[in-house]
């Protein structure tokens, strides 16, 4: 509420400058053209004349205002300047001209009582629109000029907001992505891959190290291609099908045509790992868990299979996703329940977005 009234406050301080210079400069003039014609000075006549243009500008500069907020409101600056920009000069050179005549009107009938049909009157009219509307174009070009500028400045700011909170977004996907609990679980199966299956260790220790260097690569990245994603989940998903042996079934049908659209980096993985670890995996219930594309969205989906004891979900990875999102497009991730499946579909996005 403060800061509305400071605004308000500081735009009614700006017309009364406006009013007051207006209102001096305009009878000076005529004070200098009748100077040059050899015409004393007539104060009560300069006076008239400053109360009379002080009077045409605070309703001008009231009345435009309210055309400017107005047409601000509905046309916003990021859409489309040159529309607004001519709207706003026709409307406020219509009010322009209506107000000063008929505050001519008023004086004359207060002040002057010359006739209106008189041909120096109708000259003296049309003198003072041309007028008006000069001074109108130079107010509203100030104006203009400030609201755009404040806009901009306003936009650097919420661009600078978007960039910090960007780089904070993928610093705590990047941190909660990769859960300890998998490195522990990989480290515990390399050990017994050593013992029992020599080869299988050294492959199981090449494509760790794929998936940390893929971790380390994309830490810079706000988004990576779709086929980037799917070779690191491959690798993933090797380690966990050594863990759960044939229990896992992870079905991965994506054409080729969609591996060149771009996720968040880790985003796959987040939603592999989140079906991983929220569902059991044994002998009695094997785990298949299907990635696939539906027009613009990647598709992970499992038949539920809730643990019996599981850790509370905090909803923290899922929101991080859509705030990734956030800063890229209007779709929004979407995570659902569809009879016995849990469903997760994330926007697949592309170049130009």
């Amino acid at each position: 509420m403060t800061i509305l009234s400071n605004k308000k406050s500081s735009i009614i301080k700006f017309i009364l400058i406006v009013c007051i210079i207006v209102s001096f400069c305009i009878p000076s003039y005529y004070i200098v053209l009748n100077k040059l014609k050899g015409t004393e000075l007539n104060m009560p006549g300069f006076m008239l004349g400053a109360l009379f243009s002080f009077i045409v500008t605070a309703c001008i500069a009231s009345a435009n205002f309210t055309v400017f907020a107005f047409v601000k409101k509905k046309l916003p600056w990021q859409k489309d300047n040159k529309k607004r920009i001519i709207i706003e000069l026709l409307l406020t050179s219509f009010n322009a001209s209506v107000i000063i005549v008929l505050i001519i009107l008023v004086f004359n009938y207060f002040f002057e009582n010359t006739h209106t049909c008189d041909v120096d009157f109708r000259v003296n009219i049309f003198e003072n629109i041309i007028i008006a509307n000069i001074v109108n174009l130079i107010v509203m070009s100030i104006l203009e000029g400030i609201f755009i500028f404040e806009q901009w400045k306003q936009s650097i700011l919420e661009s600078e907001k978007l960039m910090r909170e960007k780089a904070e977004s993928q610093y705590a996907a990047l941190k909660s992505q990769i859960n300890p609990h998998f490195l522990f679980n990989s480290l515990n199966t390399l050990s017994s891959l050593i013992t029992t299956s020599p080869d299988k260790a050294v492959e199981f220790t090449n494509r760790f190290s794929k998936i940390y260097r893929y971790v380390l690569d994309v830490s810079e990245k706000v988004l990576v291609e779709l086929k980037e994603e799917i070779q690191f989940i491959n690798n993933y998903c090797y380690l966990q099908k050594i863990r759960f042996n044939d229990n896992l079934i992870i079905d991965i049908k994506i054409e080729a045509k969609e591996l060149n659209t771009y996720v968040p980096p880790l985003s796959l993985q987040f939603l592999i790992e989140n079906a991983i670890k929220h569902n059991e995996i044994s002998n009695e219930k094997p785990l298949t868990i299907s990635v696939s594309c539906d027009v613009d969205y990647l598709i992970v989906r499992n038949v539920l299979q809730n643990k019996i004891s599981v850790e509370p979900q905090s909803g923290i990875g899922l929101n991080n996703l859509k705030e990734r999102y956030a800063h890229f497009t209007d779709l929004k991730p979407e995570f659902y329940i569809s009879g016995k499946e849990y469903i997760a579909k994330i926007p697949l996005l592309k170049e130009n977005e």
